[in-house]
């Protein structure tokens, strides 16, 4: 039996997938990331899914099946986002927390600039297209929701890695704190999510297919693109295990840095010339 190269990545991402979860369990981190946690399980699931049911079902239970895994995965990653910023920015470890303006401030400033990008990015369907066959358009949202809710969480998990590895360090959380290292697996693997699609929706947009065989090496194209994203993937959930296995480095709290501080106990001792005169006849170890 020859194995070729989707299915070894198929079969190593799976393999990362329990292990990841082994360690998660193993060293005290799901109290500490639920969400992520559960985000990995769902991954797995859908990741079984798809395979053991590729084939198996017909055309539109598949798309149903795999665009719901697809858009639940983006509300379970918006809501690990969420649980990682609020992990940095509301743990009060040196002090420091945002304040209620500062989170509305910048979640809409954050919502504006993705919604400037899904819009301009990629394809939208057309009027005609949503009302050409009413029995598939609750088929055709889900779709919808599910390819643009990928784009916008991979937008946000840039963002939101940004926004910590700038001022992490403020509130207590330096690039090796467990929070930092998360969000850098999930902004590397957006950045290749991202690059993807681009290449992708350039390639659609500008090449013109004459012959068979140019449309087989654009389908050869696509497939090692999106190859190339999935050993992407595999490497993010290697850097996982080794960061969440291994403790976080000792960050010393506000009150602890405080008593670090040297602080005087009280005024200097009086020097001789400072004693009173009486104190230095009373005493005969100062009398001349």
């Amino acid at each position: 039996m020859h194995w070729n190269i989707e299915q070894i990545l198929w079969t190593l991402v799976l393999t990362a997938h329990l292990i990841l979860l082994i360690v998660l369990l193993g060293r005290d981190r799901v109290g500490r990331f639920p969400w992520f946690t559960s985000a990995v399980g769902l991954s797995a699931v859908c990741l079984l899914a798809d395979h053991l049911l590729h084939g198996k079902l017909t055309t539109l239970a598949f798309y149903w099946q795999s665009y719901t895994g697809i858009a639940l995965q983006d509300i379970i990653g918006l809501a690990v986002l969420l649980e990682l910023v609020r992990h940095v920015f509301s743990s009060r470890r040196t002090g420091l927390i945002v304040k209620p303006a500062g989170w509305i401030g910048w979640t809409l400033f954050l919502v504006a600039i993705n919604a400037a990008a899904i819009w301009y990015f990629g394809p939208w369907p057309s009027w005609q297209a949503l009302h050409a066959d009413p029995k598939q358009l609750p088929l055709l949202f889900v779709v919808l929701f599910a390819m643009k809710g990928q784009l916008c969480i991979a937008l946000f998990a840039v963002e939101a890695a940004l926004l910590m590895r700038i001022f992490g360090k403020r509130f207590g959380f330096g690039w090796r704190s467990h929070a930092q290292q998360i969000a850098l697996g999930l902004s590397t693997y957006a950045v290749g999510f991202l690059a993807v699609q681009v290449i992708t929706e350039s390639i659609k947009r500008t090449v013109h297919l004459t012959s068979r065989e140019q449309y087989e090496r654009i389908v050869h194209l696509f497939t090692n693109l999106d190859n190339a994203r999935f050993a992407l993937w595999f490497l993010v959930l290697l850097w996982w295990i080794i960061w969440l296995w291994c403790d976080e480095p000792a960050t010393p709290s506000a009150a602890v840095l405080a008593e670090a501080e040297p602080v005087l106990a009280g005024p200097p001792p009086p020097l001789e010339a400072d004693i009173p005169e009486a104190n230095q006849q009373n005493d005969p170890d100062l009398r001349d």
